[in-house]
């Protein structure tokens, strides 16, 4: 267990840039504040503009980067490894395992019910 612990700390450590960096773009995008309205009413900050275009297309300018593109499936996978090292780290040391599944279950089932519900 030691080295799981020691595995999730590292991903963890060297993913969370790109996971803080992904999760607000991919943030603000849920309300397009990149996007410029046809009506021109709105124009987006350049930064959330340049920052929402290296999320979508892994790239600048419109122009992706094929490097960039594989270091970011490989932070995904990292991401979605580191995570489910950290679930089994909290099932093993949880005193409480119950609290532990009734939050999975909770992290599943109110994402599915807000998007039934919309």
């Amino acid at each position: 267990m030691k080295t799981l612990r020691m595995l999730h700390l590292y991903l963890g450590c060297a993913l969370a840039p790109l996971l803080i960096v992904f999760s607000l773009s991919g943030a603000w995008q849920v309300f397009r504040w990149q996007d410029t309205p046809k009506d021109g009413s709105y124009t987006p900050p350049r930064p959330l503009v340049v920052v929402s275009d290296f999320h979508i297309r892994q790239g600048l300018a419109k122009q992706r980067s094929v490097p960039l593109q594989w270091a970011v499936a490989l932070a995904s996978l990292g991401i979605i490894a580191s995570s489910v090292l950290g679930v089994i780290m909290a099932l093993q040391y949880a005193a409480r395992k119950r609290s532990v599944w009734l939050c999975l279950a909770a992290g599943i089932l109110v994402p599915i019910g807000l998007l039934l519900a919309g």
